[in-house]
């Protein structure tokens, strides 16, 4: 199922992942929040597959929130496709969106992602934390920055953070101390000749970050191997994206 793809053809992988936060005992957790993250879209006019799968994907799921983690589209042409994707997803939950080096790469594009972000209903996050509120879970803070902005988020009690980045590298320096940290950018290499542990390579040869989880001195990393590629070429490297279960 996951060998060669050539043309971002097979279906996305929903890799799962449970957080459950240091001091939190097993059956002794809050409800949980559930949590869709999906980065490197890098989408175009030709891509609106990827938009119906991700859609379906999140209608099925029903998450608490859907994160956007950066490279969300590869040509301006993408950036009409991007806002009507946001806008469906937003009919199901609350969406927040940050930037990746894709947009920042193209004069004028990082704007208008943000514009259609804005305009499909979403949060840009690097202009504001999103938080989230339930009667009978902890608050959910979700961030593009540090955790909580005002000193150390705590593990246990009536507040979660979730850093929601796109670089790995960056990620793991400023999501330090969040209950979450999550991030995409480096496809998992596209090319996984073998894995060790969590590390995919040969990409772990040329990053550290090429793999699947990482702990960050108690903070847990997920990295996604994403939903496209601008080269949509992968060999034993499906593209995904995570649904977190945040206790």
């Amino acid at each position: 199922m996951f060998g060669f793809e050539f043309g971002c053809r097979s279906p996305l992988l929903v890799r799962e992942e449970l957080v459950r936060p240091e001091g939190v005992a097993a059956g002794g957790a809050p409800a949980a929040w559930r949590l869709l993250y999906a980065s490197d879209l890098h989408l175009t006019e030709r891509r609106v597959r990827l938009t119906q799968e991700l859609t379906v994907i999140a209608a099925e799921h029903t998450p608490d929130a859907v994160l956007l983690g950066g490279d969300l589209v590869d040509r301006r042409n993408g950036i009409p496709v991007l806002r009507e994707l946001v806008g469906e997803l937003a009919a199901v939950a609350p969406v927040v969106a940050v930037p990746g080096n894709h947009e920042h790469w193209f004069h004028g594009v990082a704007h208008g992602v943000r514009e259609a972000v804005v305009a499909g209903g979403a949060k840009w996050l690097p202009d504001a934390d999103e938080v989230l509120r339930h009667p009978h879970r902890p608050e959910l803070v979700l961030t593009a920055g540090a955790p909580a902005r005002d000193g150390a988020a705590p593990r246990v009690g009536s507040r979660r953070c979730v850093h929601v980045g796109h670089r790995p590298d960056i990620a793991a320096a400023v999501g330090v101390g969040s209950d979450l940290a999550l991030a995409g950018h480096l496809h998992g290499g596209q090319c996984v000749w073998w894995q060790r542990g969590n590390l995919l390579y040969p990409g772990a040869w040329f990053t550290r970050w090429n793999g699947l989880r990482f702990d960050l001195d108690g903070t847990p990393m997920f990295v996604s191997r994403g939903v496209a590629d601008t080269l949509p070429v992968r060999f034993r490297c499906p593209r995904e994206v995570l649904l977190v279960t945040l206790c």
